[in-house]
């Protein structure tokens, strides 16, 4: 009877083995990419929200016959339709770093984008409507209703933020 020699690896287990393991080492590699765009969206979604408080805060705090509370007739003009581009030019208003230096004091900007610390650039406009409202048995007249959205580019696409708050005149 012939002995067989079963010391060691074949050269075909080896080549197995190495592509199981180049396969795990891919998929957690793409695990990391993917890990590492959600972090990215996380804190620029964060700072939009950052900045969009902020800029609500604003516009709660001016006169309510300022001219960037001025009404137009749709509170979604300017939007994006549904993987469209922003258009800014149809909103009622569109920052402008003049009008709030508050706010420009506080964020870097760019033409008429507020940039985060990071870089990103937010387009940031509003549009308002006004009309009495009813809470419970009470009406207040007038009031307004503003749309807040801002819009920034990733490497994903564009994403958007959008708030919607009620400013009261109690004078």
């Amino acid at each position: 009877m012939f002995k067989t020699n079963n010391k060691g690896f074949t050269l075909i287990e080896v080549m197995i083995t190495l592509v199981v393991l180049s396969v795990g080492i891919l998929a957690m590699s793409l695990m990391q990419v993917q890990a590492i765009k959600g972090n990215s969206s996380a804190f620029s979604r964060t700072n939009a929200n950052a900045i969009a408080l902020t800029f609500l805060e604003e516009l709660r705090r001016i006169p309510f016959d300022d001219s960037d509370l001025t009404a137009g007739t749709n509170l979604d003009a300017g939007k994006a339709p549904s993987g469209g581009n922003p258009v800014p030019a149809n909103a009622d208003h569109q920052y402008n770093p003049a009008n709030f230096p508050t706010l420009a004091n506080m964020y870097q900007v760019n033409g008429n984008n507020i940039v985060d610390n990071s870089g990103k650039e937010f387009q940031l406009f509003w549009n308002v409507t006004t009309s009495p409202i009813t809470i419970g048995t009470n009406t207040y007249s007038p009031y307004c209703t503003i749309r807040l959205f801002l819009y920034w580019n990733t490497l994903m696409g564009v994403n958007s933020l959008s708030i919607t708050t009620i400013k009261i005149n109690k004078t």
